[in-house]
């Protein structure tokens, strides 16, 4: 099998740096209740993806230069050699993610990796951390993947195969031209927006190239963000945003208003069988200069209320889409020129991973945890990935700036904006 990568994903892939590795992470948690050979464990992991033909690809770059990178099947594909078992008891967990973390994948095999990492006692569980690169997957295709390795998937009944869409008849000449000049029209208005998004001033943020990464893995109560969520309105997701401002307000030595680019599906229910990254995204404004946290709260929820309202299609956070309708094989030549404007236009990178909210096991032990990892552009000190699992907000702070601070700062801000906003009222059953 074999396919060219899209615009976007082969953007992923010439942006990736030694400095800047493009791979998605996710650490997922496990309770006792496996089987707690590490063999065991990682030919289970082996065993399911051999099943996946995502897992199976690599990519291959033409000699050519008109010509883009396409994936193709590895033929001397071997998934153990992309399972690794580290066996090291008290070892600190967020030290030894950020290690894995920041070693790129290898170019010349698929693009993914499994880490087993095993504290050293069965009643202790374990913990696996999933790198799988970009341009293979965004978000929602990890997860999908992710499921496809569960136990719960292995005793469901296959899928139904998907009946083939009949092909609408080809529009008239006429029609083709005036789409292509439409499109030809937003590009070039997306573009201007862009441009007009750059900003002069260096980021507070930006990072030097080699500076070490560090992790944390804060959890959220959900409830009482929900609380917070239901007395002030907006979403869980901008009381988040609201808490990540006021926790960088603290570390920065000038408080000012910085901005996130908070990504967003373009990928449709009935679109589940397109490949690549379907993404677009909206740069957020962070109100860090905003003492009062009811105010940045209201701030943010107006922002993306205002970004919901244009759409996912329009402003400067949807540049992915403007990079999705460039030639593929462009992005390697254009790669040097991208590589070090990240900065430019936002801060850093909030992004929410959704999780179903069942009961999942992976070799008979429970998952408790999944805290998602973003990718850190080239300049960047500061990613945040976050999923609601269970209960609680699991959140992914990776970078080069002090995320333990961050991560320690995001209760004390929930609990600023629990006390400014007052006990919740009770309500209680009418009579009768």
């Amino acid at each position: 099998m074999s396919h060219p990568l899209g615009s976007l994903d082969a953007a992923f892939w010439a942006l990736e740096s030694a400095h800047a590795p493009m791979h998605l992470g996710a650490l997922a948690l496990f309770g006792p209740g496996a089987d707690p050979r590490p063999a065991r464990l990682a030919g289970v992991l082996a065993e399911r993806a051999t099943t996946l033909p995502a897992l199976r690809r690599r990519v291959v770059q033409s000699w050519l230069p008109h010509r883009g990178p396409r994936w193709e099947d590895d033929p001397a594909f071997d998934p153990s050699a992309h399972i690794h078992v580290h066996e090291e008891p008290g070892a600190d967990l967020p030290t030894q993610v950020a290690d894995l973390m920041a070693r790129p994948l290898d170019r010349g095999r698929p693009p993914w990796e499994f880490h087993l990492l095993l504290p050293g006692r069965a009643d202790q569980g374990f913990a696996l951390l999933a790198k799988l690169h970009h341009a293979a997957v965004d978000g929602l295709r990890a997860v999908e993947l992710g499921i496809r390795l569960v136990d719960e998937w292995q005793s469901a009944p296959p899928p139904r195969p998907r009946r083939p869409r009949p092909v609408p008849p080809a529009p008239p000449l006429w029609s083709r031209l005036a789409d292509e000049g439409r499109k030809a029209l937003g590009a070039a208005e997306l573009a201007a927006e862009v441009v007009r998004a750059i900003r002069p001033l260096p980021s507070p943020l930006e990072a030097a190239p080699g500076a070490p990464r560090r992790v944390v893995l804060p959890t959220l109560p959900l409830e009482q963000v929900q609380r917070i969520r239901r007395a002030a309105g907006g979403t869980v997701h901008d009381v988040v945003l609201a808490a990540v401002a006021g926790a960088l307000r603290a570390q920065l030595p000038d408080p000012r208003d910085l901005r996130v680019l908070v990504p967003v599906s373009q990928r449709s229910r009935a679109g589940g069988a397109v490949t690549g990254n379907q993404l677009s995204g909206y740069l957020v404004t962070l109100p860090c200069g905003e003492p009062d946290p009811l105010r940045r709260l209201a701030r943010v929820s107006a922002d993306m209320a205002e970004h919901k309202r244009r759409g996912p299609k329009r402003g400067a956070g949807a540049m992915a889409l403007l990079t999705d309708r460039a030639p593929a094989a462009s992005m390697r030549l254009a790669a040097p020129w991208l590589r070090p404007t990240a900065p430019l236009l936002f801060d850093a990178l909030v992004t929410t991973v959704p999780l179903p909210d069942v009961p999942l096991t992976l070799a008979g032990a429970p998952l408790t945890a999944v805290h998602p990892l973003p990718p850190l552009p080239l300049g960047h000190g500061l990613g945040i990935a976050v999923s609601s699992y269970r209960g609680a907000l699991n959140l992914g702070l990776y970078g080069s700036v002090d995320v333990a601070a961050i991560g320690e700062a995001l209760h004390r801000e929930l609990s600023l904006l629990e006390q400014a906003l007052g006990p919740e009222p009770v309500t209680t059953p009418a009579s009768g």
